[in-house]
């Protein structure tokens, strides 16, 4: 019988982390590698990372190449989407921490509901209230 493992996904805060080699982040791309399942990363977690760290592109494209990660493109369907989980938080609470930005959140929520995925961060609290799975880094 074969069994279903879930993917993970990445926030900007474990795509961050990724950069400095964080134990935690590099046991997840291990294991994935290891057990056959895919680590996703949505493309506005990529943009709210890039915007902390300012790498440069071929650094990116150097760890972006990683055989187990896969990018989630935002399409316009999953725009509109990750704006409706969004505007809440962009009415209610207009300024938000470093790496925790309401569309890159949104969009990492939206795609871990809909792939089942559990969540790697360093910010848990960015997704409490959610019903999904989330694996803190720290």
């Amino acid at each position: 019988m074969i069994e279903f493992r879930p993917p993970r996904i990445l926030d900007a805060s474990a795509l961050v982390e990724l950069f400095s080699g964080h134990p935690g982040v590099m046991q997840v791309l291990d294991e994935a590698s290891d057990d056959g399942y895919f680590v996703v990363v949505p493309t506005l977690a990529i943009a709210e990372a890039q915007a902390v760290i300012g790498a440069a592109s071929d650094h990116w494209y150097h760890v972006l190449s990683v055989p187990a990660l896969r990018i989630l493109d935002l399409s316009a369907p999953v725009a509109i989407e990750v704006g409706r989980i969004a505007g809440p938080r962009l009415r209610n609470h207009p300024v938000q921490a470093p790496l925790i930005g309401p569309l890159m959140t949104a969009q990492v929520l939206y795609e871990a509901k809909m792939l089942s995925a559990a969540i790697g961060t360093t910010v848990p609290e960015a997704y409490g209230g959610h019903e999904v799975a989330v694996h803190s880094l720290n």
